[in-house]
């Protein structure tokens, strides 16, 4: 198969790329269907992680290009930050962080990165909606790179910039595919989507005015599931800069409609597999649909052929995606 031409998109806003260099971008070989924009671990770069991650093949031998001709690959690159846990060293992140085991830590360090990536990815998302619709576009990541399209799947809202007219749900993305990585402010964000008891009775203690509706002073929370997707969409938000949802005129948030599959190796000793699964239990609790796949003995990284024989049966089976020569 003829391996279609690396481009760069052209409706990009000024001044990015100031600070973000230019995306690769894989151009589809066939007519254009489906976008697929990818983020790179921390410390690479989008030849790096594109052009190696495109040679992947199933195990059938195709790889994703020869299944889906009509798909556009966009691999942004991040811009260099110093690095608190190197010693600010400058490298390629998405945002900064201070322990590579326990993303936890310092959550101070990552609000500028999580904040100016959303900004920049949000506005490729847009380039590409315009081209192929919302519903055919696809977002995911690399280690810090799915961790960071992750808060973005979570944060994004095409009500950002503009809505489809016309009746009907408002578009959302067509999926989202997670490899080795977590989600920034996990607990963070379960916390703010099903407050605790003890939460509840605190923010009733700092309130002079809250009014007691439950027992003991307790005032009763919404604990179904759309205001949970609500109360975790405006926290992820806020933490971005975004303005709320109106809770009264959103049916729910984007997200709420988004597939998502996460794959992980038991054996990662860089992004613990337990991240992987805080993650994934994330976004059960907020309801969504997600495909969990993880691999056995398996390390830091995407597994071939399997885990790409996994990427192919989602955007087949959540997506709708029709790969070629397959039954």
């Amino acid at each position: 198969m003829e391996q279609p031409q690396a481009s760069h998109p052209q409706d990009k806003p000024a001044g990015s790329k100031k600070d973000y260099p230019e995306p690769l971008v894989i151009l589809p070989s066939t007519i254009h269907t489906h976008s697929i924009i990818l983020l790179h671990g921390r410390g690479s770069n989008a030849t790096r992680f594109g052009l190696e991650f495109l040679k992947s093949k199933t195990s059938t031998g195709q790889t994703l290009q020869e299944l889906f001709p009509g798909a556009k690959f966009t691999f942004p690159t991040a811009k260099k930050r110093r690095s608190t846990a190197l010693k600010r060293v400058p490298i390629n992140q998405w945002f900064d962080k201070y322990s590579l085991e326990d993303p936890a830590q310092r959550l101070d360090l990552q609000y500028d990165g999580l904040r100016e990536t959303s900004a920049f990815v949000h506005s490729l998302i847009r380039a590409e909606a315009k081209a192929v619709g919302l519903r055919n576009v696809i977002l995911g990541g690399l280690s810090q790179g799915c961790a960071m399209s992750l808060h973005i799947s979570l944060n994004y809202e095409p009500g950002d910039v503009e809505r489809p007219s016309g009746v009907g749900e408002p578009q959302t993305l067509g999926g989202y595919i997670g490899m080795s990585g977590w989600l920034p402010f996990a607990k963070d964000i379960s916390s703010a989507a099903v407050p605790s008891k003890e939460d509840r009775q605190d923010a009733d203690d700092t309130d002079p005015f809250g009014s007691a509706d439950g027992e003991d002073g307790e005032e009763e929370v919404d604990d179904s599931v759309r205001a949970r997707q609500l109360r975790a969409a405006n926290y992820v938000r806020d933490i971005v800069d975004l303005d709320p949802l109106d809770e009264d005129e959103q049916p729910m948030p984007s997200f709420a409609r988004v597939p998502d599959f996460l794959g992980h190796g038991t054996a990662d000793k860089k992004v613990w597999v337990r991240l992987g699964e805080q993650a994934r239990d994330v976004l059960v609790q907020l309801g969504l649909d997600v495909t969990w796949k993880p691999y056995q003995e398996f390390g830091h990284r995407y597994k071939e052929p399997d885990e790409i024989d996994d990427i192919v049966q989602f955007l087949r089976e959540m997506v709708g995606m029709k790969p070629t020569g397959l039954e």
